[in-house]
């Protein structure tokens, strides 16, 4: 991500990272990310237009990206050396894109420090936001091998403070998290579901209990 965000600080323009790539980084314990591999990173670009898109897209080749050519590859996907990276703005209806809470997402972005990079991340709250309405969108109701359920369980499980994240985001962002969790509660297959989005082994298993109580405290906030 440190070689994406490098060229990025070029464009002059507030970008954050968001996505699958980043699950490790928000979590107290990096082991309780999945072992699911990701195959791309995310990042969202401050731009409102899809016409200002166009003049963006030939400033980002400048740094080094080029357009994805392979057959199904959406407008905002790009290449860097090995890397996959989706740059999708932050108002992306005109591209096909289903960018709600990105603006809310860039908005309250911060910069981590790493032991040897600094990268802008999305909040825990938003990244939660951004996930369950990808889910809502092309999970198509499975419970049990989505991976944006996946990310987001793991975040929840994963971070010991994520309660109070929720409690302490802007009011809209908070109140679609209270919501959307009270849906994914009333779903019996979503509570079918649930341990299978921790590893297997015993140790992981035992945390079950402790999950459904903040997955509880978050839908009574």
């Amino acid at each position: 991500m440190r070689a994406v965000a490098d060229r990025l600080d070029g464009l002059g323009l507030s970008y954050a990272f968001v996505g699958g790539s980043i699950v490790n980084l928000l979590l107290d314990d990096p082991s309780f990310a999945p072992a699911r591999p990701t195959d791309d990173v995310d990042v969202i670009l401050e731009v409102v237009t899809s016409e200002r898109y166009s003049d963006v897209e030939t400033r980002i080749r400048a740094l080094g990206f080029d357009h994805d050519m392979r057959k199904g590859a959406p407008r905002c996907r790009w290449v860097l050396d090995s890397l996959t990276v989706d740059i999708m703005p932050t108002e992306g209806a005109g591209m096909g894109l289903n960018t709600a809470w990105f603006k809310e997402a860039l908005a309250t972005a911060t910069v981590r420090e790493f032991a040897h990079t600094r990268l802008r991340l999305v909040s825990s709250a938003a990244f939660l936001a951004t996930k369950h309405v990808a889910f809502v969108d092309r999970g198509a109701g499975d419970y049990y091998a989505s991976p944006d359920l996946e990310d987001f369980i793991t975040v929840v499980d994963g971070r010991e403070k994520i309660v109070t994240d929720i409690d302490c985001a802007p009011t809209g962002l908070r109140q679609y998290l209270i919501t959307a969790v009270n849906a994914l509660l009333a779903a019996p297959a979503f509570n079918e579901a649930l341990s299978g989005h921790l590893p297997s082994d015993e140790a992981s298993q035992q945390r079950l209990p402790k999950l459904r109580a903040k997955l509880r405290d978050i839908a009574h906030l």
